[in-house]
C-alpha cells in the first residue's frame, strides 16, 4: 500500500503532539516508578556491616530525592492531563511542563537506582539498565529536558509580556 498523509489542519496536528508527548511523559512516570520501586526495595535487602544500606543517610537521600522526582512528575502529568480534558487555557503550557519534570524524574530516579544497586546496577545481572535505557530512549523522543526549560521560558516571557 502506499503511504498516504492525513490532511489535517495545523492546530489540529499540533494537538496531537501535545497528547503525544503527554502519553511519553505518563510513560515516564511509569518507568520512574518502576526504576524507584526496584532501588527501594534492594535498599531494604541488601546488608552491609550489619545493617540494610537503605538505613544510611546517603542511600535514604538518593532515594528521597529520587521519590521527589518521580512525585512531581506524576502530579504535572495528572494536571496536564486534566487542563487538556478540560480545554483549559494554559493546557499546552502544562504539558510542557509535564515533559520536562518527567525527563527529569525518569532520568534521576533511573541513575539512582544503578547507584543504589552499586557495582551490580551496571551489570546485565540487574533490570536497572534496561529502565535506564527507556528512559533515556523516551527523552530522546520528548525531547532534551533543555529543549523543554527553553520552551517553558519563552511561554513564561510571552504570558509576562502580555
Amino acid at each position: 500500500l502506499p503511504w498516504h498523509t492525513l490532511s489535517i489542519s495545523p492546530d489540529a496536528r499540533a494537538q496531537a503532539r501535545v497528547v503525544h508527548r503527554l502519553a511519553l511523559s505518563a510513560e515516564l512516570v511509569g518507568v520512574a516508578q518502576a526504576a524507584l520501586e526496584m532501588a527501594a526495595a534492594y535498599a531494604k535487602e541488601r546488608v552491609q556491616f550489619g545493617k540494610p544500606i537503605g538505613s544510611y543517610q546517603a542511600i535514604k537521600h538518593q532515594l528521597a530525592n529520587a521519590w521527589m522526582g518521580v512525585d512531581n512528575a506524576r502530579l504535572a502529568v495528572w494536571y496536564a492531563a486534566a487542563a487538556l480534558d478540560g480545554s483549559l487555557p494554559d493546557a499546552r503550557f502544562a504539558c510542557a511542563v509535564a515533559a520536562f519534570t518527567a525527563i527529569e524524574g525518569a532520568l534521576q530516579s533511573t541513575r539512582t537506582a544503578i547507584q543504589v544497586h552499586g557495582g551490580m546496577g551496571f551489570t546485565w545481572d540487574v533490570d536497572c539498565h534496561l529502565y535506564y535505557r527507556r528512559s533515556r530512549q523516551l527523552s530522546l523522543v520528548a525531547g532534551a529536558p533543555r529543549v523543554w526549560k527553553e520552551r517553558l521560558v519563552s511561554e513564561l516571557e510571552k504570558k509576562n509580556a502580555a
